[in-house]
């Protein structure tokens, strides 16, 4: 498996901050005819390739819809396969809308395998073999089973999400079904060992608050956690400040958001320049 991280966190989803324990994955396709991780995930970290018309998700709302799932599988920019993990595990996703018994947004973890023509067999292979491995993963973290794995199709039958036919319109296109699906899944648990990891060190750690002090009167304030996002055209000034998150991105060892910021998240500055106190 090729996973790399990059969580949507401009995302009313991931802004949203609920959690869930996970009981089940549950595996989607994204219906349209682009195989490029880039497409959704972004901005580019060097692996992806630059989305031109910027609508991946990683904004508030993409394409004007309430939209997020866990991860994506695709091609990179040399064409090579990979998941992008886009929120953490365990924060409640917003991927397969609800039924009559209720959602599996509340239970499932949702991850996107992002669909070409559906007709080339070597990206079906590729992707397949990406997104079994990921559930075995997925199983280990979470002390679960091949038997708790669903696609979204199964998951409307089931009554816990919305009525799409993903991914049984694709599978058998490659003599495969969710039946063989798990059942490769439950292979590779068997043979990797039946030892389980804590799927708390998953968990993200519960930040506490701290302040630091700023002794630069033009530090900027930017509207992520990164050099790649825009400056407000705000200064934090010198003084004493909370932060309230921290996060990785371009340009700084460690970034924090300003609690001043706190309710859009749209206030982050450089540790590098910061001192706790």
């Amino acid at each position: 498996m090729n996973l790399h991280k990059l969580i949507l966190t401009n995302n009313a989803c991931y802004k949203a901050g609920r959690t869930i324990t996970p009981k089940g994955i549950m595996v989607h396709s994204t219906g349209a005819n682009n195989p490029n991780l880039k497409r959704y995930v972004g901005p580019d970290d060097g692996s992806l390739g630059k989305n031109q018309n910027n609508n991946h998700w990683n904004q508030d709302k993409p394409d004007g819809r309430q939209v997020c799932v866990h991860g994506f599988i695709g091609k990179l920019a040399d064409g090579s396969i990979a998941t992008y993990q886009t929120l953490p595990w365990n924060h409640r996703g917003w991927h397969c809308g609800s039924g009559s018994k209720g959602s599996g947004n509340d239970t499932h973890i949702g991850f996107e395998i992002c669909e070409d023509g559906l007709t080339d067999t070597s990206y079906f292979s590729a992707v397949y073999k990406e997104v079994v491995e990921l559930c075995v993963y997925l199983c280990k973290q979470y002390n679960l089973t091949e038997k708790d794995i669903i696609c979204h199709c199964e998951g409307y039958k089931l009554g816990i999400a919305s009525n799409h036919g993903d991914v049984m319109h694709w599978f058998p296109k490659h003599s495969k079904s969710m039946d063989t699906f798990r059942a490769e899944v439950g292979k590779l648990l068997v043979a990797s060992g039946t030892e389980q990891p804590d799927a708390s060190a998953d968990e993200p750690a519960i930040f506490e608050p701290y302040r630091v002090r700023v002794s630069i009167a033009t530090l900027n304030i930017r509207k992520g956690p990164g050099t790649d996002y825009g400056a407000l055209g705000k200064y934090t000034g010198k003084g004493v400040f909370t932060i309230v998150e921290e996060a990785d991105g371009a340009g700084s060892s460690k970034w924090g958001l300003l609690k001043s910021f706190k309710s859009k998240r749209n206030g982050w500055i450089s540790l590098d320049y910061a001192d706790k106190v």
